[in-house]
């Protein structure tokens, strides 16, 4: 049955809304304004500041836009990105700032905070959080769930875009149809064209009988193609096919079957980027991503962790019926509030659940949740004097800084910043690359490459 949604009547304030004009090269003039938290610059029609410089990569660069203000990420260009003549992998700039890319030089004009909408409810389905990130995410898909639009769910794996696919179908008025999932990371290669349009008897080797497609199984309900960015480049155009024409094909037949599908696809791979570098198609990408959303890491998410951590006990108590329900305490809330989560909510489930079934007395410890090492307080004293060592060595501001000319200055408090954001960052996390990643919100190549820039790279890489 599906459910009837009131609009979203709460808003908060967010810097969300750049403007960039280009000043110079072959789209001399060209200007938007933007509101999202991610725009992409390049030559490719995905991007929201189209260029048509060649000397510019497909997806050359992206704006990340914060609470903190907007940073801007080289997206491993050929010929690199420059902000006030300093080729960057990654730095913060603000209104007046130039960025050159290929030929092509644009400014940011502006940085504004616009009012963006929230949900009145702390939940959409089987997903729940009370923090602003996902109540705007509610606030999205409680409009776009009665709709038959396409809808592109993006995000870190364990963010629960599987969920949010059930939700989009059980408040849909297709609720009372088939919900088929087609996830496109794990079906064999050489069967995968089987398995989206179906397959007539003896068409192949193993084709023992008839067999519908996911799109016939899904055939007026929800077909959820998840991690749609793992479809093969070749098969592609045939899922564009059916997408277009909603019929199949069976491999085998020449009969064309009819089909009624709501799609919905997930992916954990960044598609502008592929699609730059094309490795998935450009109008293939349009098709899937009518309404785009992206479900924000367990990490931006504030006090939702505990809010997840406290239904996650509630579980385990429907799950072993009699069982009282463990208690957390709360030096255990603060290690949960301060670990990073790079498995996002699949791995935060997966520790309440262990600690549920550990813990001693119905009170769960920080040592029952398996957080990691603990420090050596000699350790943390030793890592607080270095820290201090390294801040009056860097020294945020000298004389000659001051002397400097203004863009080299400001550039030099950058890298002293960075230099001390990673210093801490690999002492916490013992140098261990992957852990440092996760914990920055970033890959671990791009952090490889930061901190080679930053003469820091002398670290230990596990590979993990």
């Amino acid at each position: 049955m599906t459910t009837t949604f009131f609009a979203a009547q709460h808003t908060h304030k967010q810097l969300r809304r750049v403007m960039l004009r280009v000043k110079d090269g072959p789209d001399r003039g060209a200007q938007i304004t933007v509101a999202r938290s991610r725009v992409t610059i390049g030559r490719s029609a995905v991007n929201d500041l189209v260029l048509t410089d060649t000397s510019v990569s497909g997806t050359h660069a992206e704006l990340v836009i914060g609470d903190s203000g907007v940073i801007i990420h080289d997206l491993d260009s050929t010929n690199g990105t420059f902000v006030n003549n300093t080729r960057v992998k990654s730095a913060w700039i603000e209104p007046g700032n130039d960025v050159k890319v290929g030929k092509t030089e644009f400014q940011l004009l502006s940085a504004d905070e616009v009012q963006v909408p929230i949900s009145d409810e702390d939940h959409f389905g089987a997903m729940y959080g009370k923090s602003p990130a996902m109540r705007e995410v509610f606030a999205v898909l409680e409009r776009v769930a009665p709709t038959e639009m396409s809808v592109l769910i993006g995000g870190e794996t364990g963010t629960g875009k599987e969920l949010v696919a059930r939700a989009l179908h059980d408040e849909s008025n297709r609720a009372q149809g088939p919900f088929v999932v087609l996830d496109c990371g794990s079906m064999p290669r050489e069967l995968a064209e089987a398995s989206i349009l179906g397959h007539k008897k003896g068409s192949f080797t193993g084709a023992v009988s008839d067999r519908p497609g996911c799109f016939e199984e899904a055939s007026g309900g929800t077909l959820f193609l998840d991690e749609i960015g793992e479809l093969p480049l070749e098969l592609q155009p045939k899922l564009l096919r059916v997408l277009d024409r909603r019929e199949v094909q069976r491999v085998g037949e020449s009969q064309v079957r009819k089909v009624d599908v709501r799609v919905v696809a997930a992916t954990h791979r960044d598609l502008r980027m592929m699609v730059g570098q094309g490795l998935f198609r450009e109008d293939l990408y349009f098709r899937l991503s009518v309404m785009a959303v992206d479900l924000p890491p367990l990490r931006e998410r504030g006090g939702d962790v505990i809010m997840l951590a406290d239904r996650f006990l509630e579980d385990f108590v429907r799950l072993y019926q009699g069982a009282a329900k463990p208690r957390m305490s709360d030096a255990a809330r603060d290690a949960l509030v301060a670990e990073p989560f790079p498995g996002n909510v699949r791995q935060l489930k997966n520790i309440i659940q262990r600690a549920a079934h550990l813990c001693r007395g119905g009170i769960i410890e920080p040592s029952d949740l398996h957080l990691g090492r603990r420090e050596d307080p000699r350790a943390v004293a030793a890592q607080h004097a270095a820290t201090e060592q390294r801040s009056t060595a860097n020294g945020a501001y000298d004389d000659a800084m001051f002397a400097a000319p203004f863009k080299d200055a400001k550039q030099q408090m950058v890298d002293n910043f960075e230099r001390e954001y990673f210093g801490r960052l690999l002492e916490r996390t013992d140098g261990n690359l992957s852990r440092a990643a996760a914990e920055a919100g970033i890959t671990r190549y791009y952090l490889r490459e930061l901190l080679k820039r930053l003469g820091m790279h002398k670290v230990r890489d596990d590979g993990d």
